[in-house]
């Protein structure tokens, strides 16, 4: 009878292990399910907008089997999507503004400016520190990105430095900016949940990620000395003028981003009147037709193959944007279902096994890498994660300003590490580099995390309830 005995215990034992998990097993393979179609699309270089897609059918055939019709569904996605249409107005916006800065020469003579400024053994530090100053001032990671994001880039492949590393600098300091800028529309986001003001945030977030900040910049400078601009034909700044037609008129479209991007109106003002400025010049000054700045919206701008620096300036246009969009509007989606029929709320039983502050810390992280990773929106990781936790926090005591902490160093830092994110995915097409391969080298958005959970685990004690 002792084999009896053995099944019973393991049944016991089988029953118990069920207790601690959450009832709703067919939603949650049907994620497991969700995540692994996403990672397959990535390591396979498949758009992830057509992976959100089959994502999307995936969660809905389950809610349909647990009794959602079709119309409700539909509804329910509908409702998050309709949310993304300025968002992916904003991404057409920037297709269109790269586009026309590299038609009217306006990268090209910002680069060769760079190249006499720059001190080429200190260009990774520089990109990186850099991108952090214009995203503070700016307070958007993408209009960082699209701007002064895509002109070091394009630096980089001239001057023969791995293209990976020197994204990771970029992405990194953008969202260095995105997390500590007052004009940050995250920052503002987090504040609002937490109940607390952005002016008193942010010298709190300043102290708590300076140590990150400042082993990040210690790692890009050595990187820099490994890997210097390089380049090959010195006579870069001379092409530059010999094919572009440049003179000062070409400032115009970049101080209407400087001058409208800090004022309080919609990011699609700067970025749309600043294209339309750099479409006039390179009408009037680079010779373009209508037509071939018709070409350039649509598709990018291109030099002829045979021009010196055709590989080097390049890119831009609504063709870029297309998948962008449409992951944005399938995330929105899946969101928009998901919180629609209360799938989040069975996750909230496992908090109970938080028991320390560093715990509820991690808590909020693995949540923010479930969120983001399904929502694929840097937004939908910070709203679904404090909408999951709000009641964690409140039952735990724990005061405003450090829950704001806890999502400024999860959700909106983690979010930019998923490849298939949004925010990592946008900059990444902009920027025209590999999928994953910035993520090793985008030093401050895991640091961060990293040094703050330890610091709560050295401080570590129960919390009582």
């Amino acid at each position: 009878m002792k084999w009896l005995q053995l099944i019973l215990n393991a049944f016991l034992k089988y029953q118990q292990g069920r207790s601690l998990m959450p009832k709703n097993t067919e939603s949650l393979i049907g994620l497991l399910i969700s995540i692994i179609v996403i990672i397959i699309a990535v390591a396979n270089g498949i758009a992830i907008g057509y992976a959100l897609i089959v994502v999307w059918c995936i969660m809905a055939y389950v809610f349909y089997r647990k009794g959602y019709q079709p119309k409700e569904l539909l509804n329910l996605s509908w409702t998050g999507a309709k949310s993304s249409i300025v968002v992916m107005q904003i991404f057409l916006l920037i297709g269109w503004l790269i586009a026309m800065w590299q038609a009217a020469g306006i990268i090209p003579m910002i680069i060769a400016t760079g190249i006499d400024l720059i001190d080429p053994s200190l260009f990774i530090a520089c990109a990186f520190l850099l991108t952090a100053i214009v995203s503070m001032v700016l307070g958007t990671s993408f209009g960082t990105v699209g701007t002064i994001g895509i002109v070091l880039i394009t630096m980089a492949r001239a001057g023969n430095i791995p293209e990976d590393i020197v994204a990771g600098a970029i992405i990194a300091g953008a969202y260095f900016g995105d997390r500590n800028g007052p004009l940050s529309s995250s920052a503002s986001l987090v504040a609002a949940l937490t109940h607390t003001r952005v002016p008193t945030n942010i010298p709190i977030m300043f102290k708590d990620g300076l140590p990150a900040l400042v082993i990040s910049t210690v790692l890009y400078l050595l990187l820099s000395q490994w890997f210097p601009l390089n380049y090959t034909n010195s006579l870069l700044p001379d092409t530059i003028h010999f094919v572009f037609n440049i003179d000062w008129t070409l400032w115009i479209p970049v101080i209407i981003v400087i001058a409208l991007l800090p004022l309080k109106v919609s990011i699609r003002w700067p970025i749309g009147l600043s294209a339309l400025a750099a479409a006039i010049l390179a009408y009037t000054n680079q010779g373009a037709t209508l037509s071939d700045l018709g070409w350039y919206t649509l598709t990018g701008f291109e030099l002829p193959h045979y021009n010196p620096l055709a590989n080097i300036i390049h890119g831009g246009g609504l063709q870029t944007m297309f998948i962008p969009t449409l992951s944005i509007f399938m995330a929105t989606a899946i969101s928009g279902m998901l919180e629609g029929v209360g799938f989040w709320n069975d996750l909230r039983q496992l908090l109970e096994r938080a028991k320390t502050r560093s715990d509820v810390f991690a808590a909020n992280v693995g949540l923010a890498l479930l969120t983001g990773a399904v929502g694929c929106s840097q937004a939908i990781a910070v709203v679904m994660t404090h909408s999951i936790m709000r009641i964690t926090y409140a039952q735990r005591g724990i005061q405003d300003e450090d829950v704001m902490l806890d999502f400024e160093n999860s959700g909106i830092l983690i979010a930019p590490l998923l490849p298939w994110n949004i925010a990592a995915y946008v900059p990444i097409v902009m920027l025209g580099t590999s999928i994953a391969g910035y993520v090793p080298f985008a030093f401050f958005l895991y640091l961060v995390p990293l040094l703050y959970w330890l610091r709560l685990r050295n401080q570590d004690q129960p919390i009582i309830r």
